[in-house]
């Protein structure tokens, strides 16, 4: 019976990662599309590269309020009402005739997308035993690098058959499936005993203390790098002369390295190393392959390894960010809000971040600058390690 149950726990569970990772396909499938959309809209590099960023605009601004609303109300509702208005958000960008229209589209899947990724480390905290939910938390940091990754691998044959909005159709169409799969595996949460703590209040304590300011803080200069980087690569490998098909699926492999280091870092921290060392030694190695990849002379060959790598190791960070979230909020009633914090440092990154890059591309000439923005922002990663490190020695237990 206990194994029967470990085992639906763990059929739900992997519902909810997916749910994250269906959310993520809509970061992925723009890369590709981004030269077919520069041609029919008319658009420079620059105000291409805020649709990139458009898709954190809710997270930039209203984290921790999605974060609050799932504590608040039941986090399964809000999942399910997240995918909903993602597949009716981006059937509004399949249908857009105009550039004012897509990019309002994309700011609307920025919401849908919160609403989607914030209740789930609650819904797994009440899915699967708590002996299991470190372990889950590092899968579930995995959820944007696999869908993202899928997204950047299969949207150049969805555009090969239906252009850019067949690739935007199909995404909402799996958005609108998995609500209805979520509905159907996710238990209704139990009547509160007692009334649940207002919104302000939840947000007012996690903003009040330490440890997820540092959180949110350290996931908005990781993320800011991992979207400057990735978000333009099929451009970046498009002036290399490579086939918009070849640089997708480059791209896609990479950003799907990442998923590794997600898992690792539960199992990591499990044996012993802690966060602050793993954040530490993730954004040197993360400044050092920037480098290698943008701005050194070594062959393509070795250029791309370089990018492996910083994906790879990068993904330590997102791992260690949510496995440590659940301690570092000021209670249990408030996991949601202080994730709603990190993703907000997290769409802050996205949002400025990829506009800098491309406006130094644009003024260099080329993509050799790039390593200079992300470098910058590895080494403040640094700062903030060894900053947890120190929160860490005093914190309470």
């Amino acid at each position: 019976m206990t194994g029967s149950a470990n085992g639906a726990g763990a059929g739900r569970a992997a519902v909810l990662v997916g749910a994250g990772m269906v959310a993520a396909l809509n970061v992925g499938k723009l890369p590709p599309a981004l030269h077919e959309l520069q041609h029919e809209f008319g658009l420079s590099l620059v105000q291409v590269s805020w649709m990139l960023s458009l898709f954190l605009l809710g997270s930039a601004l209203f984290g921790i309020v999605g974060g609050s609303l799932a504590d608040r109300f039941d986090p399964r509702r809000v999942m399910i009402g997240g995918l909903l208005l993602t597949a009716l958000t981006g059937a509004l960008g399949a249908l857009a005739q105009s550039a004012p229209v897509l990019f309002a589209s994309r700011a609307l899947e920025s919401v849908a997308f919160l609403l989607t990724v914030l209740p789930a480390p609650a819904l797994l905290r009440r899915t699967v035993p708590g002996a299991s939910l470190r372990g889950w938390l590092g899968v579930w940091a995995t959820y944007m690098p696999i869908g993202m990754g899928a997204a950047l691998f299969f949207a150049p044959a969805l555009m090969t058959l239906g252009g850019w909005r067949g690739a935007w159709a199909f995404c909402a169409a799996v958005a609108a499936a998995w609500a209805l799969l979520v509905a159907a595996t996710q238990p209704r949460g139990a009547a509160h005993a007692a009334p649940p703590a207002p919104i302000g209040a939840l947000a007012l304590a996690t903003l009040r203390s330490r440890g997820p300011w540092l959180l949110a803080l350290c996931f908005g200069f990781y993320a800011g790098q991992f979207m400057g980087i990735f978000g333009f690569l099929p451009s970046v490998y498009a002036e290399y002369g490579v086939s918009a098909q070849l640089g997708a699926s480059l791209t896609a492999l990479a950003v799907a390295s990442n998923a590794g280091g997600g898992l690792a870092a539960g199992l990591l921290m499990q044996r012993g190393v802690d966060r602050s060392t793993l954040i530490v030694v993730v954004g040197l190695t993360m400044a050092t392959c920037a480098w290698l990849a943008f701005g050194s002379a070594v062959d393509f060959g070795w250029r791309y390894a370089a990018i492996v790598v910083l994906s790879a190791v990068g993904g330590l960070i997102p791992g260690a960010l949510f496995a440590t979230a659940p301690f570092y909020a000021p209670s249990i009633a408030a996991v949601s809000t202080t994730v709603g914090l990190m993703q907000q440092g997290s769409g802050l990154g996205q949002l400025l971040l990829p506009p800098a890059i491309a406006a130094l591309a644009q003024y260099s000439g080329g993509w050799s600058s790039t390593w200079i923005a992300t470098g910058a922002a590895a080494l403040v990663t640094v700062a903030l390690g060894l900053s947890i490190r120190r929160y860490d020695a005093v914190r309470p237990r």
